[in-house]
């Protein structure tokens, strides 16, 4: 599993996040999966937002064969706070892998 952390400023534009997984250097097939990514202040805490392939809210499999996906640029517009999140992968046969974790820095912007 990777870790990367975020910084964002609450109320601005989140840029898109390309992802690719790969295992031993070979695309995982995402055909049929959801992808799926939560941030809460704390393990088991509540949900402080969601993100999921369904729909394409807030993450997009841009190419199934490939194993890539993109977090959309979206306004993110939560409290200040240094969140955790996980992305899950909930594969067509049943498996679900967690392939990214790390926090998600949201901060104040002084500028309203």
């Amino acid at each position: 599993m990777s870790q990367l952390n975020f910084e964002h400023y609450k109320g601005d534009t989140f840029k898109e996040v390309p992802f690719e997984i790969k295992v031993n250097n070979v695309a995982i097939d995402l055909t049929g999966a959801i992808v799926k990514m939560q941030l809460r202040k704390e393990y088991g805490g509540v949900v402080g937002l969601t993100f999921t392939s369904v729909a394409s809210a807030g993450i997009t499999i841009t190419d199934v064969e490939n194993g890539k996906f993109k977090i959309n640029t979206q306004i993110i517009n939560i409290d200040a706070f240094n969140y955790i999140y996980d992305i899950e992968i909930h594969f067509l046969n049943g498996i679900v892998s967690t392939w990214v974790k790390g926090n998600f820095l949201i901060t104040n912007d002084v500028t309203r």
